[in-house]
């Protein structure tokens, strides 16, 4: 089957996904103009699809590879890339969305490079001088300092040197854009997380088309299959995979509080890898093969009817 084939890197099998994503990205277009769909303040409506073909599609076989580099998902195979990309379904026109979650890929790159590190003070200042970069744009993403408290306190590294070489990293962006608007005679932009959560809001099953409604279905069921999976085996998982999924999961916690438009985008990073752990590891065979034909099927089916 399909998912058994997606369980090997080779040649072909990376061909065929990619000649499969770009198709996927290209369906709403069949039935409908750019102008219609792509719509946007800032950003001409090719620009958005464009973007929606390429961020997507990046973020994807990036995340894919980074999972199987730090071991998170020891098994080496191409799950994680589309998975992430069918989870992507239903978002058109999220760019702000798109960017963030990609560079949201490099600071997690950085926090799983801390493991077996006695000293990551570069690595610390690497990710929250990141994290601080993105939060001039978008307040709220400086809410997930505490993720790097969190790995330190997971891989055994925690030291006073590397919390505050994080503060610095996380002031000195906020820090040059202050001295830029002195500097130029700008208003200083930033302003304060809102700290609130992010209440998820699920649309009324009778405003759904099928199409929608059997792919909310299906990844409803993908996605509690997946985090039960996870709970009842990630004791035999290795020590670094299992501190990792720790990591991810206190990730997906953080992002709760993130508040920006469509931020929500956000958590198909940690969700897309959770459900690909259950596709890799269930010993039930044929139920993954099964659900992960109807993921496909749905996501396409509701992409085309979209």
């Amino acid at each position: 089957m399909f998912l058994s084939r997606l369980k090997t890197t080779s040649p072909i099998t990376i061909i065929f996904y990619m000649l499969l994503a770009v198709l996927f990205c290209f369906l709403p277009v069949f039935q409908h103009a750019i102008d219609d769909l792509y719509s946007h303040t800032f950003f001409k409506s090719t620009t958005v699809f464009l973007l929606g073909i390429f961020l997507p599609v990046l973020q994807s076989v990036g995340l894919n590879n980074l999972i199987y580099e730090k071991d998170v998902i020891k098994k080496n195979s191409l799950v994680v890339a589309p998975v992430f990309l069918l989870l992507c379904t239903p978002f058109l026109s999220q760019v702000d969305a798109w960017i963030v979650s990609f560079l949201l890929i490099f600071y997690l790159n950085t926090i799983f490079a801390c493991f077996q590190k006695d000293k990551p003070f570069s690595l610390a200042f690497n990710a929250n001088f990141l994290l601080s970069t993105i939060a001039l744009f978008y307040a709220d993403v400086i809410l997930l300092f505490p993720l790097i408290i969190v790995a330190f306190l997971t891989y055994n590294n925690f030291t006073w040197r590397s919390f505050i070489i994080s503060i610095i990293g996380l002031a000195l962006p906020i820090l040059l854009y202050c001295i830029y608007t002195f500097l130029f005679e700008f208003p200083f932009g930033f302003s304060l997380p809102s700290c609130s959560l992010n209440a998820l809001t699920l649309p009324s099953i009778s405003e759904l088309t099928y199409a929608e409604l059997a792919w909310y279905i299906v990844v409803a069921i993908i996605i509690i299959l997946s985090f039960v999976e996870l709970f009842f085996w990630m004791y035999k998982k290795s020590i670094r995979s299992r501190k990792s999924f720790f990591i991810i999961l206190a990730y997906l916690l953080l992002l709760a509080f993130i508040n920006f438009e469509n931020s929500y985008f956000l958590t198909l990073t940690p969700i897309a890898v959770i459900v690909a752990n259950f596709f890799v590891y269930s010993k039930r065979t044929r139920l993954t093969e099964i659900l992960f034909f109807l993921f496909v099927i749905a996501s396409f089916y509701y992409r085309l009817s979209i």
